[in-house]
């Protein structure tokens, strides 16, 4: 899995002295624990009654226990009606979170109340985490959703909480659940909620015929997703019973990934928003060409469709291959692996307008391809070759299939591929899909130099994994090579419909696309299609400024368009049912690429 490694805790329900709990953290082998506040609190200034060595002045707290400990605070009624009420409960959770940030514990726990207003306790978390915004102190807060009571709808009670927290970032989600669950539809929709931890009611264990504690089956299919997401995670209850930890390690060793993307080599990359390529504006770096060579499918699926192409087309003594945008050669390793496969003579040209890759391509040139390449340093759009080739091989394609300007890198390079010649590829098509993802929502909202919302009017790259996918993505635009007619214009303009089924909270659309490299011989990164083992591209994203709350069966439309001008190719977007968002990015004016 590419998760890192799961972090177990202890929920304690009632008072324990901090040093038997820690005892019992190191007996089970746990990571930390939950602790009501009052355990942590000094009861007695008479050292005769109080032993120093169980509470926070025990030297150990300060230097290493204090990180291992979840401040439970206990919940008043700060939205009461009775002003003195709320007053008097106000001051008393203000001073248990005083207390504990002094303790410089892991984080603070406090449950959110399903029923009533939230309004006063937004308002004092907010105006908590500002206290300590610009110090050395790190606050952070779990709210406790408990999802037991399958009578009451806990998600829409968390999405009105923590849609008007100002500070997301510093407030995650701990949820609890029992012995009953709700349905797995309701359950996925807390993939896009940032849950910090999953505490599970130690009844809610059963006993195999062996005697080993198990859980049942729906449950084992919702821990393994919050494993996926890299929840932590808590039993509550009775203490001791070190196998039902054991239990969910074993859970956790035979987690499979929710997203297709399982190989070591995204590890960390994780909800980690990227700007993406631009290929025809920079020059890629050496460790860029590094990671994309070492992609086991997608240079073999070329090799494949090289092949294929190479058969198709003999009919003279030797194929003129042209290998665009060549970077340091992999395409050109496949081109001969397929002529060697098909026992076909090729002359080859490498075509790539980066001169910091060229030394690569000479070295190989000498040591690997006995000079038969023939290297030319030049934008293939003004090349201007002494022949026309019969196949012409590119590696263009962006997350969103043309958001590093393939169509119209290949629109030049079309005028040296002869009239019955093959492009490798020959199609793609993006794809659109609407997600949930408070985390991500939350990760733009803390990038600095956001004038007019400029971070929310950009596409980014970003494997995603703690998403909600609102419904399966749908396909937009598709580009076809060679074209038909060359002054036909790339720019695009399009809608698509989705239908809502379960309420939900969209904060943007995943970007994939798929290619037809040649005949039936495709790469993909739709999850419905995705090329197992690849990992070159990942999702784009396409953010929107304002979350859109969606009702069960209602209608969705995003209307999307790809548009150009003399220097520079952008995207813009918006949704126009149920409701009319605003046009982002109008006229590339916030992110385009360049030509």
């Amino acid at each position: 899995m590419s998760i890192k490694d799961v972090r177990f805790g202890f929920n304690f329900l009632t008072d324990t002295d901090i040093k038997s709990c820690m005892d019992s953290v190191r007996d089970l082998e746990l990571t930390f624990a939950c602790l009501p506040l009052s355990s942590l609190r000094l009861k007695s200034s008479d050292s005769k009654v109080l032993d120093p060595s169980n509470t926070v002045m025990n030297p150990e707290f300060c230097q290493k226990w204090c990180h291992c400990v979840v401040a439970k605070i206990s919940q008043p009624n700060v939205d009461s009606e009775i002003e003195s009420t709320r007053l008097e409960n106000q001051k008393s959770f203000t001073q248990d979170i005083s207390w504990a940030t002094f303790l410089n514990v892991y984080s603070i726990m406090f449950e959110l109340p399903l029923h009533g207003d939230v309004v006063n306790l937004v308002r004092l978390l907010d105006n908590q985490i500002d206290i300590y915004m610009n110090s050395a102190v790190l606050i952070q807060f779990w709210a406790l959703v408990p999802i037991v009571n399958l009578k009451t709808d806990p998600w829409k009670k968390w999405t009105k909480f923590i849609s008007s927290i100002r500070n997301v970032n510093r407030i995650k989600l701990a949820l609890e659940i029992g012995t009953e669950l709700p349905n797995d539809e309701e359950l996925d929709r807390w993939l896009g909620e940032p849950v910090a931890a999953l505490i599970i009611q130690s009844k809610t264990f059963l006993t195999n015929k062996k005697g080993y504690p198990v859980l049942p089956k729906p449950h084992q299919v919702f821990i393994k997703k919050m494993f996926n997401i890299g929840c932590q995670i808590v039993i509550s209850g009775q203490l001791g019973i070190k196998q039902q930890f054991n239990y969910l390690g074993h859970l956790y060793q035979n987690t499979t990934s929710l997203t297709p993307y399982s190989s070591d080599f995204i590890s960390g990359f994780e909800d980690y928003l990227q700007t993406p390529l631009q290929p025809l504006k920079h020059n890629l770096q050496s460790y860029v060409y590094e990671t994309f060579e070492q992609d086991p499918i997608k240079y073999y699926e070329y090799q494949r469709a090289i092949s294929k192409a190479l058969i198709d087309k003999y009919e003279d003594e030797v194929i003129i291959v042209y290998v665009v945008g060549a970077g340091r050669g992999p395409l050109v390793d496949a081109t001969f692996e397929a002529a060697k496969e098909s026992n076909i003579k090729v002359k080859i040209s490498a075509i790539e307008k980066n001169e910091n890759a060229l030394p690569s391509l000479f070295l190989k040139n000498k040591e690997k391809w006995e000079n038969r390449v023939t290297i030319i340093n030049v934008d293939m759009r003004s090349w201007n070759p002494s022949e026309k080739c019969d196949i012409l091989v590119s590696e263009l394609l962006g997350s969103f299939g043309d958001n590093e300007l393939s169509p119209e890198c290949l629109d030049g390079a079309q005028s040296y591929l002869k009239t019955d010649g093959i492009s490798i590829p020959s199609s793609y098509t993006s794809y659109l899909g609407p997600i949930q993802s408070r985390k991500l929502h939350a990760e733009i909202s803390s990038i600095r130099n956001n004038k007019d919302n400029c971070n929310f009017q950009k596409p980014y790259v970003v494997q995603l994994n703690n998403v909600y996918s609102i419904a399966p993505p749908k396909a937009l635009f598709t580009f076809v090579h060679p074209k038909k007619n060359v002054e036909e214009s790339n720019d695009r303009s399009g809608f698509l419909k989705f239908n809502i089924s379960q309420d939900c909270v969209l904060h943007g659309f995943a970007g994939y696309f798929e290619t037809v490299l040649y005949k039936d011989i495709c790469l993909s990164i739709v999850p419905e299609s995705f090329s197992e083992g690849m990992f070159s591209w990942f999702p784009a994203y396409f953010p929107l400024v304002k979350p859109i709350f969606l009702n069960k069966g209602e209608e969705l439309q995003i209307n999307f368009w790809r548009s150009s001008s003399k220097y520079k190719v952008w995207y813009e977007w918006c949704v126009t049912k149920p409701y009319q968002s605003i046009i982002h990015n109008i006229k590339g004016e916030m992110y385009f690429m360049s030509l």
